[in-house]
This record gives structure tokens, sequence and C-alpha cells, in this order.
């Protein structure tokens, strides 16, 4: 769904008349159904995302299924009825996953998705440059042997670049949630991945930007007692990091969200030394464990080896600034855990 300037919404999604047809339906500020839309050929179609337009008509994204039985990400532009104004097609000669698009500021629209680079080969992350038409201006394919696909609109960030949520190959093959950051031209400048657990899959369904300059990603996961499948909301700072700092380890790419509570500082705020409580759940213990001490400011003060069973380590803080730095705890290539400490 998608916002609209007189309080109202539009929601879109499909209709299943014998073949699958997008469907719209526009609410107004107290839910009051104002108008619905069926638009679609007698091939298979779905919406997954909407988008508000800039002359307050609606760009709708999705799939459609193609003659060769192949789906291709869907695009479709209405005025603010809801009436048809064009629709366009992207994607490889081979089935590919669904399409979903965001108004670009300066202009056109930028849509992500997933398509295949050869027959019966894997998905991969697709982000296109679309203008005012839906000609293509250009496409980045994401050849990356962990991606999956992006799986929400694209979100346009204050250096031009985009932000992109979807899901990954984790550990074990296990899917897990990523969200990735490239610039205006589609390179890439950084990527994460999140992980409750590993041994139930988890998604990234929706992104948004919030009010500190963060994200906050939304999705599913099962729950760490593996009784059920939860809602998943994981909240990251401007670089992707759970606690803020990560950015600063070479190579970091995955973290663990059920871990929050894992480090404990005392006494906190601290002075001279601080001691660190690790609890960690029973299992395989790292030989590669560390905790580094971070800024507020994203500077890497000191990194210490640690020993896999010890369940302390302390922290000399005598040569830090007055201030709040971030304490991390990694394994290797993960980050598992982190919290915060003031020093006086």
């Amino acid at each position: 769904m998608c916002l609209t300037s007189d309080g109202g919404a539009c929601i879109v999604g499909y209709s299943d008349q014998g073949s699958s047809q997008v469907y719209m339906a526009r609410l107004g500020p107290n839910g009051d159904s104002l108008w619905t839309q069926l638009h679609g050929t007698a091939q298979s179609e779905n919406a997954y995302a909407v988008a508000l337009n800039s002359d307050e008509g609606f760009l709708v994204s999705g799939s459609r299924l193609q003659t060769g039985n192949q789906y291709d990400m869907l695009l479709m532009r209405t005025n603010a009825a809801g009436n048809l104004m064009w629709q366009r097609t992207y994607g490889s000669p081979w089935s590919d996953n669904p399409g979903f698009v965001s108004v670009h500021p300066d202009g056109g629209y930028v849509m992500a998705g997933g398509q295949r680079a050869i027959d019966n080969g894997p998905l991969f992350p697709t982000l296109l440059r679309l203008a005012d038409d839906g000609d293509t201006l250009w496409t980045r394919l994401y050849e990356n042997i962990d991606d999956r696909v992006f799986f929400a609109a694209p979100i346009v960030t204050w250096d031009g670049g985009y932000t992109v949520a979807g899901t990954a190959n984790g550990p074990n093959s296990v899917v897990v949630g990523m969200l990735a950051h490239v610039d205006s031209a589609g390179t890439p400048v950084w990527r994460r991945t999140y992980q409750a657990h590993g041994a139930f899959p988890q998604y990234f369904y929706d992104v948004r930007r919030t009010l500190d300059g963060g994200y906050i990603m939304a999705g599913t996961a099962v729950d760490s007692m593996v009784v059920s499948q939860d809602a998943w909301l994981v909240k990251v700072d401007s670089f992707g990091c759970l606690v803020p700092g990560c950015q600063v380890f070479d190579g970091l790419e995955e973290q663990v969200t059920d871990l929050r509570d894992a480090l404990v500082v005392f006494p906190n705020p601290a002075s001279g030394q601080a001691t660190v409580r690790i609890t960690l759940p029973e299992g395989p213990k790292s030989k590669n464990l560390r905790l580094a001490l971070v800024t507020a400011e994203g500077k890497l003060v000191q990194e210490d080896a640690v020993a896999s069973m010890a369940p302390t380590h302390v922290l000399d803080v005598t040569r830090c600034a007055p201030g709040l730095y971030f304490v991390h705890l990694l394994d290797g290539t993960r980050w598992l855990s982190g919290t915060k400490v003031v020093v006086e």
C-alpha cells in the first residue's frame, strides 16, 4: 500500500478471475472504498508494490507470466483514478522474481527485484533505473554467490544512492535477511545480512527509513524457542549496524539479531577499567572471538582476542577520552552482539 495526499491510501494485490489480474483499491481517509480497478491480460499478473507518483497517479509493480511460462518483472502506470496509462515488463529470457518500484526524486523510477543470468540458474538481486516512460536507463545484476533477491521497494538516499532489502543465502544455505546500499550508478557500497539463528529461514519483506537516518526492516523469522514463525523487526543505523560502529570491521557482513543480552558492562559508567560479562548460548565455542571498542564517531579504539570459554573480559579505558563508546563482540566475520559503555 501507499498513502495518498488526502490521508487515504491505495492498496494493490491480485484478484483471481480464472487467471490472476492486478487489483487496485483506492481508500478514503476513513477507509471507505472510493474505487477499485482490475488490470491485466490473459496471462497471470500479481502486484507486490505501489507508489504514489508526482502527478497523484500510481506506479504498480509486481510480476507477469509471459508466453513460454516464464515470469518477468511488471510495471504499470495509472492516473489518479486508477486508469491504466501504460505497462512494461523487464527481466531475463528466463523466469524472474517480482519487481518493486519507487519514484525517483530526480524523475523516473527505480525498481528492485531478482533475475537469472542463465537458464535454470540462480536468481540474483537486480536494480533498474527507469525513465518517466519506463525505458531502462541502466540495469545492475549483482552476481554474488551468497545473494538471492531484492524483495522490497528501494529507498533513494541523501547521497543519491539506493538502499534495498531482500534475502540472501547464509551459512549452510539457510535464507537470511539482507540489506544493501549502492551508489547512484548502482555500484555496491556495503551489504549486511541478518539472522535470528542459523536453523530456519528468515525473510525481509519491506524496509523503511527512520527519523534518525537509519532503517527498519520487517519480515518473518522462527522464534528462538523454535516454536512458531513470528513477525520480525530489525532496526539498524545508517550503515546497517545493529549497534553503531560495525562499519569499521573489514569483511563483516553477517549480524545475529537475537543475542542482544549477550554482553553486560560493569561498572557503567566506567573509569580506568570496565568488565564485560559474556553470555553465549550453549553449543560449539568459537576460537575466533574478539571484543572491540568503538567511539560514537565510528573510530576503532582497541580490539582484543577473547578466550572462547571466558565468562568475562576486562577493557582498559584509562586512555579513552570521556564520552560514549560501543562494545562489539565478533566471531570471525560474524557480529554477535554489542552494547554501550560510558567512560567518565
